[in-house]
């Protein structure tokens, strides 16, 4: 199955170009491992997936304020026939492999002191009286 190396994303048998970069397709099984990047010797790793677009801007506002780069490379089955349910779609954050322990450790630093809303996960102070997304109370 051809894919693109830029944009990381699967076509079917038959097309012959990317369709968000343009660039040309290559034949065979997309590699597992994030490339390196052109020019550069540093390899990149996935330090975490997420759902949706809004969650991962927000882990790359909270790397890039820490001065750690990083990429969000979209995936989805985009060979499927029929529409896919959003839970197949993930969305990868990768970051060079040299600085993944430090930038797992802005995130670890960011999460103390909240909690998951029980009601839709949206994370909230832990001393909160009420999520301050959907407004349900804590457990």
């Amino acid at each position: 199955m051809p894919y693109c190396p830029p944009c990381r994303l699967e076509y079917e048998e038959g097309v012959e170009t990317c369709t968000d970069c343009a660039e040309v397709l290559v034949a065979g099984p997309m590699p597992e491992e994030v490339p390196e990047r052109a020019g550069a010797e540093e390899k990149w790793t996935v330090l975490m997936r997420v759902r949706d677009d809004e969650t991962a801007e927000i882990v790359r506002g909270l790397l890039m304020s820490g001065g750690i780069e990083c990429q969000i490379v979209g995936k989805a089955f985009v060979e499927m026939p029929v529409p896919v349910v959003d839970s197949l779609s993930r969305i990868e954050i990768c970051v060079p492999q040299a600085r993944a322990e430090e930038a797992r450790a802005i995130l670890n630093e960011t999460r103390e002191g909240t909690a998951p809303c029980p009601s839709c996960g949206h994370m909230s102070s832990a001393d909160a009286p009420s999520c301050e997304y959907c407004g349900a109370p804590p457990r």
